[in-house]
Parts: structure tokens; sequence; C-alpha cells
């Protein structure tokens, strides 16, 4: 059952084993990106299983128009957006606000087998905090970008936005991220 369109009627029937077909296919993509807008690997996991409920429960909302891949890119952003938004309205009105960071950012080794993971500890940790700071959108389409390879048309696509305002956005997520790095790698060199 590797057609997208088998897959999607299969679920739509509830068939179990097309869920299961369709769990095993996504999961690493799904998680992968949730974590990378998030940063919290408990939240990732959380998410993960609320993008697959989704899936289940409004798979006759899939009409087929964009392929399967993009709508689940789709639920699994939305999904940690809403939550980015959620989180930081919690925590203003949060006293942990204001006190100690109890953020999970570690990423377990399944996560961390993508090529190009070459670059320090210290340079990866700084580069998360940076792309921590971005607003919502700008990260998510930095992420899907750069992180998922998905083209301009693609992001445009998942994000319900035009291609030019994707375009804007990574370029006003690059221009932040050398801002907020050009002190850190400044530092490094003297």
């Amino acid at each position: 059952m590797t057609d997208d369109r088998q897959l999607a009627e299969a679920l739509r029937q509830k068939d179990e084993k097309a869920f299961s077909i369709f769990v095993t296919r996504f999961q690493p993509m799904v998680a992968r990106v949730i974590f990378k807008i998030t940063g919290d690997m408990n939240d990732t996991n959380d998410l993960t299983q609320d993008v697959f409920l989704t899936v289940w429960e409004q798979v006759e909302d899939f009409r087929g128009e964009a392929a399967l891949t993009t709508w689940v890119y789709q639920l699994a952003t939305n999904k940690a957006l809403n939550h980015l938004k959620w989180e930081k309205r919690r925590q203003f009105f949060s006293l942990s606000y204001w006190g100690s960071d109890t953020k999970n950012t570690s990423l377990p080794k399944s996560l961390n087998d993508a090529p190009g993971r070459l670059i320090r500890e210290d340079d990866s940790n700084a580069i998360t905090a940076a792309l921590d700071q971005l607003p919502g959108q700008q990260k998510a389409a930095f992420v899907l970008s750069k992180s998922e390879g998905l083209s301009n048309p693609e992001i445009a696509t998942i994000l319900g936005l035009s291609v030019s305002a994707v375009e804007s956005l990574n370029f006003r997520a690059k221009q932040n991220l050398t801002r907020l790095l050009k002190t850190y790698y400044q530092s490094k060199t003297t």
C-alpha cells in the first residue's frame, strides 16, 4: 500500500493495518518537524501523537488535492505553531517564566542521524537558541526549507501562504539568524 490515494482511502475505511503503515511511514518526519519547531522532546512526543490522532479522526478532510505528505506536513506544522503560541501565553502568565528554564532540548539519536550533524555541540546550542527566538512562521518556513528540503511552493501550501510570503519569511529568518548569531561567532574568533 504505497500509493497515497490507496492509503488515504484505507484510512477513511478505518483500516488499522493502513493506519499502522501510515504511522510507520510518517512518524519520523512528523517528529522531526515538530521537534525542530518546538525544541522540546516531551512536547514533540505529545504533538506527534496528536497529529496521528487527528489523521485518524479527520482523514475525511484529506481531499487529495495535494500530496498526502503535504497534508501531514501541514498538520504537524500547525500543531507545532499552535503549541508555540499557547506555550508563549502560558509562560507569560506563569511564575516559572520568571524563574529557571526547564525546556528539554535534547534530541534523541533516532532524530539526530541526519547528514550534516558535524556541528559542534556549542555551535548547535547557539543555533538552536537563535532559532527559538524567531517568530513562529519564520521558524516553520526556515525549518521546512532548510531542514526538510521543501520548495517554497510546497511550504506555501503547508502554511497556507503565497510563495512570495514564504520567500519573505525565509529571507527575514536568515537576516534574524545572522543578527542573532553574529555576536556568538565573533566571540569565537577573538
